[in-house]
């Protein structure tokens, strides 16, 4: 079959869970013989807005559409024509059968009708909860409060200080220095001064006027949504908890599956004994807790004890420092920074629990999977979909946010009171099998287009 992948964004450039998942999807249908192309988009201030690149990675097409967001208006983030057109004379020149879209941010709602127009079947995964929230499909603001109920006039608020609308002055700023040959410069600038980046950034969102007319544009993005998605032939939600928020937008039950996603780490299991090395692997951003597991174990009495932080600190460069200044004078806490997609078992190896102390509602993050997969007990946040994933044998589940309730959970675990036997690898869901089960979904879905679309 002729399969496209679209994605939010894609590595290298992007290594988080979702870019990291639809690679490994995209090899495994590849490797069992399918035409696998990568539709994403890319962030380059040194190119034509729009504009089309092609390129490889690890072996699979890839197709970027550069999107800078220089419209900055809330329509843009979810419905954009420009992306639309360039996306359009890719997808109609590959000639899909199946049109699986992993993340519809930075790409377009429009691209949904673009995929039917080929004649493809379109599918959409539900990462997050970006259905119901344009702010990373987080659903949580910036103080990190939670958002258990959608309010407009809430998100409005919460957006208008945000940076996932891109103030006037930055949109002009970094116009200009396309124009002039300079916006390689910006890139530049953030990778080696990343810090710098960021307060600039802040200081341009302070000094543009803010956008007005957010709460009833935030209406018309959910009936857009809503719209849309009845061109979707296949809605999928990896926990029951992320069909249940959208079935909170009005989609009808009946059209969301839940469908588990796959692991590719090998089963090896865990030995019985004290688990003493412990580790986060993730982003390191505020959502996901990390300065609450750094204050946890600070408080635990165990000098043989290690905390191993595995992640980018040019993400959120600022949390960072942060994290850095709150562990500062215990030795066994490390940074490790990121790693090689293809070295997350030499990582997993290396430790004797993962500890996940997300404050947002995960949804099924993927550290997890592949940590179960290889037999690796869990510290978690009961939080999202992560008891659905994390049953009781595997591992631990405390309140997100609970500092001293996470201590207990590490101090139980390095003195062998809790998660010390034997731990086999978790008969979970492969990668490779995941693709075989989407095959027939895709093969299922394509036959029963109509053949006057499909010609």
């Amino acid at each position: 079959m002729r399969i496209v992948l679209g994605v939010h964004a894609f590595p290298p450039a992007s290594t988080a869970g979702v870019e990291v998942y639809t690679l490994r999807l995209a090899r495994a249908l590849r490797d069992q013989g399918h035409h696998v192309l990568l539709l994403t988009a890319a962030h380059d201030l040194a190119a034509v807005p729009y504009s089309v690149r092609r390129r490889e990675h690890d072996g699979l097409e890839v197709a970027e559409v550069v999107n800078v967001h220089h419209r900055g208006t809330l329509q843009a983030t979810y419905d954009d024509a420009g992306v639309d057109a360039a996306a359009a004379g890719v997808l109609h020149g590959f000639r899909p059968d199946v049109v699986h879209f992993q993340h519809l941010l930075n790409l377009s709602l429009g691209l949904i009708g673009e995929a039917k127009r080929c004649g493809a079947a379109a599918l959409l995964t539900l990462h997050d909860y970006w259905l119901s929230c344009p702010r990373d499909g987080l659903r949580m603001q910036a103080d990190l409060t939670l958002c258990a109920e959608v309010d407009h006039r809430t998100c409005a608020a919460c957006l208008a200080g945000s940076p996932y609308l891109v103030p006037s002055l930055q949109r002009g700023l970094s116009g200009a220095a396309r124009r002039a040959g300079f916006g390689r410069h910006l890139h530049r600038l953030h990778a080696v001064a990343p810090r710098a980046a960021e307060a600039g950034l802040a200081v341009l969102r302070r000094l543009s006027p803010p956008p007005a007319g957010l709460a009833p544009a935030l209406d018309r993005r959910r009936t857009a949504l809503r719209s849309a998605l009845d061109d979707v032939d296949a809605l999928l939600a990896p926990t029951a908890f992320a069909r249940d928020r959208a079935l909170e937008l009005g989609v009808p039950a009946g059209r969301v599956q839940v469908w588990p996603l796959g692991a590719v780490t090998r089963a090896s299991g865990r030995r019985a004994g004290p688990r003493r090395r412990f580790g986060f692997v993730g982003t390191l951003a505020p959502h996901k807790g990390v300065h609450v597991l750094i204050e946890a174990f600070r408080g635990l009495q165990a000098p043989e004890a290690t905390l191993d932080l595995h992640g980018s600190p040019r993400v959120f460069p600022s949390y960072t420092d942060a994290l850095r200044a709150l562990a500062a004078g215990d030795e066994r806490i490390r940074f490790r920074g990121p790693f090689p997609e293809r070295e997350h078992e030499r990582i997993l190896d290396g430790l004797d629990v993962l500890v996940l102390p997300s404050l947002w509602w995960e949804n099924s993050p993927l550290s997890v999977l592949e940590a179960r997969a290889a037999g690796l007990p869990v510290i978690a946040s009961r939080t999202g979909g992560v008891p659905e994933i994390v049953p009781e044998d595997a591992g631990l589940l405390v309140p997100p946010g609970d500092a001293a309730a996470l201590g207990i959970a590490l101090g139980d675990v390095a003195e062998g009171r809790a998660l010390s036997g034997a731990a086999p690898a978790a008969p979970l869901k492969t990668v490779a099998q995941e693709a075989h089960e989407l095959a027939r979904l895709y093969a299922e879905l394509a036959g029963s287009r109509p053949q006057a679309a499909r010609a």
